[in-house]
């Protein structure tokens, strides 16, 4: 992708041209993750501001849920979905993060996950202890496990997620407060481009 193609600032087209490297032809998502950015946008921006997004990448809305995407166009999606969003919730990397809450909501309200919630029963050890098959069903790739630090504590190890640790830091914190607990903490540590633990915690 040319540099600045899709008129990002420097350092964030940067850093997404080193994710689009890292991903291979097979990398998959499910449609709901885009379906999700573009919630994420029309929520905070309106739908003038999900037009631009989708006139930027050359994409329509028409995602179908249950299908899959190649992830390179996720990527893209999503970055300029968060530049478009980043003035109104105080950046790029917040922006990331909210549309990695948006992408936890839409997966736990979702077919995909339903069996998965109903098994952890509000518990939010259990509930991310499954994320990972979870997960599996919507994305190809990645490796999610979970060690924990304390009765409330604990350290997501992600590989090769792909997406940001902003992002990431979303996903955690939405699928930590669907179960009611409070005082919901989410730090992620970027250990490769790729690859980030991710302390958490609750009350």
């Amino acid at each position: 992708m040319p540099h600045g193609a899709l008129n990002l600032p420097e350092d964030v087209a940067r850093d997404l041209e080193a994710r689009l490297a890292a991903t291979t032809p097979e990398d998959t998502s499910r449609g709901l993750f885009f379906l999700g950015v573009l919630d994420a946008v029309r929520f905070l921006g309106g739908p003038e501001a999900v037009a631009r997004c989708l006139e930027q990448v050359g994409e329509t809305a028409d995602f179908m849920p249950m299908q899959t995407y190649p992830f390179p166009r996720f990527l893209r999606l999503s970055y300029v979905a968060a530049e478009q969003l980043s003035s109104l919730v105080g950046g790029h990397e917040a922006a990331q993060r909210q549309i990695g809450t948006q992408a936890m909501l839409d997966f736990l309200n979702s077919m995909f996950a339903r069996d998965f919630v109903q098994q952890a029963g509000g518990d939010p050890k259990r509930l991310l202890e499954l994320m990972h098959s979870g997960y599996r069903t919507a994305l190809n790739f990645g490796e999610r496990t979970v060690e924990w630090t304390g009765p409330t504590s604990g350290r997501v190890i992600m590989k090769r997620s792909l997406m940001p640790v902003p992002y990431n830091e979303g996903i955690l914190q939405s699928a930590l407060e669907v179960t009611g607990v409070h005082d919901v903490q989410v730090r992620g540590q970027a250990q490769s481009l790729v690859d980030a633990v991710y302390d958490v915690s609750w009350a």
